[in-house]
C-alpha cells in the first residue's frame, strides 16, 4: 500500500511540468506523483487524499492511466539521482 495525497505532501513541490511530461505528458505534476507512485512495482493499493471533488477527479484520473513500465520508472528515477 501506499500513500499520495494529490495536493499536500513533498512530492507535487519537487516535481516541475518538465518532469511530470517526461512520466506522462498531459498531467499536471500532483497527477505524475500520483501515477508514480501507483506505478511502482508491489504497490496495489494507493490511499489518495483530496480537498475536494475537483481534486478527487484529478487524482482518479491519474490512477486511470496506464501504469508506467519498468523501464520508464528506472529512466524517471536516473533523472531524479542525476546532480
Amino acid at each position: 500500500m501506499a500513500s499520495a495525497p494529490l495536493h499536500g505532501g513533498e512530492l507535487p513541490g519537487m516535481v516541475g511540468q518538465e518532469l511530470a511530461d517526461l512520466i506522462r505528458p498531459g498531467l499536471t505534476p500532483a497527477q505524475a506523483c500520483v501515477l508514480a507512485v501507483a506505478s511502482c512495482p508491489g504497490v496495489t493499493d494507493v490511499l489518495l487524499a483530496a480537498s475536494g471533488a475537483p481534486h478527487w477527479k484529478e487524482a482518479a484520473d491519474a490512477v486511470a492511466q496506464p501504469s508506467l513500465t519498468a523501464a520508464q520508472l528506472r529512466e524517471i528515477t536516473g533523472v531524479l539521482a542525476s546532480p
